[in-house]
């Protein structure tokens, strides 16, 4: 069988009227009509197809289960002709002889007369702000359209005029589905009364504002389902790069009954809310983290920061009945990691330890802007007094059990601000600053990060700013401990006002010092440097540490602690090697470097070899080695 037979028997098949009465029948009774005027058959053809076709789209109708093209008809407005024009344009499409529609051709077939009057209704039809052609339900090859212009219908409308409901693959670049996702419940109340306001609009407008991570998009669809549609978010730059495509994205909001949220944040999105989507008729949803005022009027809803309270409730929503025996363990999680309500959800799918699920995903943009320090010393391999341990352990106390006295104990209440914690360690080079940073992180299992400075410090007025907002925004939501290493350099003394400099650089002191008292986390500042350190900033750290110079009873310690127990070794005086006037830092170089000498000679490690690092590592420091060694040669 020829292709032209298989493809003229498959339109005798749809058009069998033996066929169940279902949109494929009602189509193919439509088709068979549109086939009988453009055959020029007898008028008693024509009347008979036209009945059949009008009985079924009728009982279909009554059945609530309208044809395709009816429920076009209903969702777009159309006109009797505007459906007559689609059929005979879906018929031109699939005829094995095709006949090309043209407006003339098209008043010949539908019997419009050929006065003014009628005339004037049929161009009405097909101007271009007309359903038709605004939202291109119809193609023309040339503009202005003439009586003379071939017409075609549009392949999306016509794949749907069939039943085949596939959205428009040219909006897959501009478009991306909001996933559900569990909602806090002062968000759900809130847009109660905003549903109310929408249902009473003509022309439903609306924005969401509130910070990161607030729920603002799950909110958006809550919102849009309380109003029976579904909610998908517009790409605003690639629709600004694609201009023509807003009729396309007119037309299937209408066909798949959704809402369009829309990033007033971006320009391009407050540009598209002033202009073309002011013409879309479906409801828009703007969502930013501040109120812009914009040359259309909408009503505004303001979504607060999530609460710890509000993040135990949303972990509790999306693990479900597992998390019966888990409370302490999630009031924790909520309240160490700042998520929102879809990252709650992903997380929550994922399963596996959820602690360490939500520290890998709260890392990922901060590993962007800081470097990742993997905590591996705890508290018995670090070596300071009594009075510095005494203080790190509380401010890790602190973090640890911030929920409970802020949360249980009431102290949000009282004390809503400036609950960030800070350490400011101070002393030389080498005393156990970094290592100290690294055993709180390591107690408290979460990442520590070392804040580059190279990265954020700029000699362009405003970007140190702008990058430290990104650090602590990325930080923000992992509660993750930040290592400001040569603090001095950021958080010097301000300066007397000279230029605009030196003003700028006040700006950005004073703006380091709110977000540092705004941190949530735990920030930890490292200097050799006190003194230049801004006085008001010293007086909103939680501690200031005095990490000092270890005795010779700690380096004595430290020694010991230095070498593992894997490593084959002599017996060593520590009490000798304490006499080398250097800290931990210097000591754990010179105990690397004298352990690379032993296995270079294949011996255990002896006080010769020490001797021999500890050398090498003094004319480093352009200090000379003075000491007489016990147990091993110098």
């Amino acid at each position: 069988m020829t292709r032209a037979r298989k493809r003229e028997k498959a339109v005798a098949d749809i058009t069998d009227p033996s066929w169940r009465d279902d949109n494929a029948t009602i189509m193919a009774l439509g088709l068979r009509w549109a086939a009988a005027l453009q055959a020029e058959q007898n008028t008693a053809a024509i009347a008979a197809a036209a009945a059949a076709y009008a009985e079924a789209r009728q009982r279909k109708r009554e059945q609530g289960q309208p044809a395709a093209i009816d429920q076009l008809s209903q969702l777009f407005d159309l006109a009797p002709f505007d459906e007559d024009m689609l059929l005979l344009a879906l018929s031109s499409q699939l005829s094995t002889k095709p006949k090309q529609l043209t407006v003339q051709v098209a008043q010949t077939l539908l019997g419009i007369a050929n006065n003014d009057e009628a005339l004037a209704r049929l161009w009405q039809r097909l101007a271009p702000h007309a359903p038709l052609r605004r939202f291109q339900f119809i193609e023309t090859a040339e503009r202005p359209v003439s009586a003379a212009t071939p017409l075609y219908i549009d392949e999306r409308v016509s794949q749907y005029l069939m039943g085949d409901d596939v959205p428009d693959r040219r909006l897959l670049p501009l478009v991306s589905t909001v996933e559900a996702a569990p909602i806090p419940r002062r968000n759900r109340d809130a847009i109660v009364p905003l549903v109310k306001t929408l249902k009473q609009g003509q022309r439903p407008l609306t924005m969401l504002i509130g910070p990161p991570h607030s729920g603002r998009r799950v909110t958006a669809l809550l919102l849009a389902n309380s109003l029976d549609l579904g909610l998908v978010e517009l790409n605003a730059r690639a629709l600004e790069a694609a201009p023509d495509l807003i009729h396309v994205l007119a037309r299937e909001v209408i066909v798949n009954q959704v809402a369009l949220l829309v990033d007033a944040d971006q320009i391009e999105g407050r540009r598209l809310l002033e202009g073309p989507l002011r013409d879309i008729a479906t409801l828009i949803i703007a969502v930013a983290e501040v109120r812009h005022d914009l040359a259309v009027e909408m009503p505004v809803l303001r979504l607060e920061a999530l609460q710890s309270s509000d993040r135990t409730e949303l972990w509790h929503d999306a693990l479900g009945p597992q998390t019966t025996d888990m409370h302490g363990t999630i009031a924790g999680i909520a309240e160490q990691f700042k998520f929102g309500p879809r990252v709650i959800a992903v997380v929550a799918q994922e399963g596996g330890d959820l602690w360490q699920a939500c520290r890998d995903r709260a890392s990922r943009a901060l590993e962007e802007l800081a470097d990742r320090i993997v905590p591996s010393q705890g508290w018995d391999d670090i070596v300071l007094p009594p009075d510095v341990l005494h203080d790190l352990k509380a401010a890790a106390a602190q973090v640890r059990h911030r929920g409970r006295v802020y949360g249980d104990h009431g102290f949000s209440k009282k004390y809503p601000r400036g609950r960030g914690i800070s350490i400011l360690l101070a002393g030389p080079s080498g005393v156990g600053k970094t290592m100290a940073a690294e055993v709180v992180a390591k107690d408290l299992n979460l990442d520590l990060y070392r804040i580059d400075l190279a990265r954020v410090v700029s000699k362009y007025i405003g970007e140190t700013e702008k990058n430290l907002k990104a650090v602590f925004d990325a930080a923000e939501l992992s509660g993750a401990v930040l290592l400001f290493d040569e603090a001095d350099a950021l958080f010097g003394k301000r300066s007397e006002v000279n230029d605009s400099h030196d003003r700028y650089a006040n700006i950005e002191v004073s703006y380091l010092l709110q977000r540092m008292e705004a941190y949530s986390g735990l920030a930890v500042l490292a200097t050799n440097m006190k003194g230049h350190l801004d006085p008001a900033f010293l007086r909103r750290l939680r501690y200031v540490i005095d990490v000092p110079f270890p005795d010779a009873a700690a380096r004595a310690l430290i020694w010991q602690k230095t070498f593992p127990s894997a490593m084959p070794r002599a017996d060593l005086d520590y009490d000798a090697l304490a006499r080398l006037e250097v800290p931990g830092g210097n000591i754990a170089v010179i105990a690397i470097n004298a352990a690379f000498l032993a296995a270079s000679e294949d011996t255990p490690l002896h006080m010769g070899h020490i001797a021999r690092a500890a050398r090498a590592e003094f004319r480093k420091l352009d200090r000379e080695l003075r000491f007489n060694w016990v147990g091993g040669a110098a």
